[in-house]
C-alpha cells in the first residue's frame, strides 16, 4: 500500500510556539524526501515519470482506443524471459518476443526490469551492446542503472499489476507506453510503493527487438485509464 503523506497541519492547529507556515514546510519537505528516494533508484535522466502509487482509476475500455496502432489479440507478458538473472532474462526475452504489438510490449517490460534494477545486473554494460540499437539515444543509454550511483538504494520494477499502450507499430518499429510498480528500499528500509511510467522506442534489427529511446508519451492517469493489463509479472 502506498504511503499517505499529510501535507497540511491537523484541523486543531499547530502546536503552541510554531507558526502554521512552519508545519506546512515540514510536511512538504517530508513529501519531497520520500519522492527523492524513489527517484534515486528508478528515475531516468530522460522523461520517465515517477509517482507515489495510487489505486488505478476504472478503465474506460478493456482495449486501446482506435487512435492507437492495431493491438494483438494475445496480451503481453510482463515477465518474458523469466525471473532468472536479468542479463540472461533480457536476452531471452529478445529472442522470444515476436515482431508484433504484444511482442513489443512484452519486450518493453523486460527491458524496464533489466534497465532499472538496483543493484544493476552484473553484466549490464556488456549486455547493453546486444539490447541497444547502434543509434540508441542518450536517454536510453543513461536509463541503465549501472550508469548511476544508487547510494544504498535498491529495488526492481514489477509488472504484475502493470499496463501498456502501443502508441505506434509498423512491424519494423514500435513505441510502447508502460506503467509498472516498484517498492524501493534505502539501506534496507522500505520507502513505500511507487508507480513508474514512460515510453520505450523499439526497432527491429535482424529479426529481434532492440531498445532505441526512452521518452514519456502519456501520464500515469491516462495509462491507468486506457492501458491494457499485462498477463502477468515478476
Amino acid at each position: 500500500m502506498a504511503t499517505t503523506i499529510q501535507t497540511s497541519p491537523p484541523d486543531s492547529g499547530p502546536r503552541r510556539g510554531l507558526p502554521r507556515w512552519a508545519w506546512v514546510l515540514v510536511a512538504l519537505l517530508t513529501a519531497v524526501a520520500l519522492v527523492a528516494v524513489a527517484v534515486a533508484v528508478f528515475a531516468v535522466r530522460g522523461r520517465t515519470v515517477v509517482h507515489p502509487a495510487v489505486p488505478p482509476s476504472p478503465a474506460a475500455s478493456a482495449s486501446p482506443s482506435r487512435s492507437a496502432s492495431p493491438a494483438a489479440a494475445t496480451l503481453a507478458d510482463g515477465c518474458l524471459g523469466g525471473v532468472a538473472e536479468l542479463d540472461r532474462a533480457v536476452l531471452a526475452a529478445q529472442r522470444q518476443a515476436a515482431l508484433t504489438p504484444a511482442g513489443a510490449a512484452s519486450f518493453t517490460a523486460t527491458v524496464i526490469r533489466w534497465a532499472f534494477a538496483g543493484p544493476p545486473p552484473p553484466y549490464q554494460q556488456v549486455t547493453a551492446k546486444q539490447v541497444l540499437t547502434d543509434n540508441a539515444s542518450s536517454a536510453a543509454r543513461r536509463s541503465l542503472s549501472s550508469t548511476k550511483d544508487l547510494a544504498g538504494s535498491t529495488g526492481g520494477v514489477d509488472f504484475t499489476d502493470g499496463k501498456y499502450y502501443v502508441e505506434s507499430f509498423d512491424g519494423d518499429s514500435a513505441i510502447v507506453s508502460y506503467v509498472g510498480g516498484a517498492n524501493p528500499t534505502l539501506n534496507g528500509v522500505p520507502q513505500g510503493a511507487v508507480l513508474l511510467s514512460g515510453a520505450v522506442h523499439l526497432e527491429a534489427v535482424n529479426g529481434t527487438w532492440h531498445y532505441r529511446d526512452l521518452t514519456s508519451e502519456r501520464s500515469i492517469e491516462d495509462l491507468q485509464r486506457i492501458g491494457v493489463p499485462y498477463s502477468g509479472g515478476c
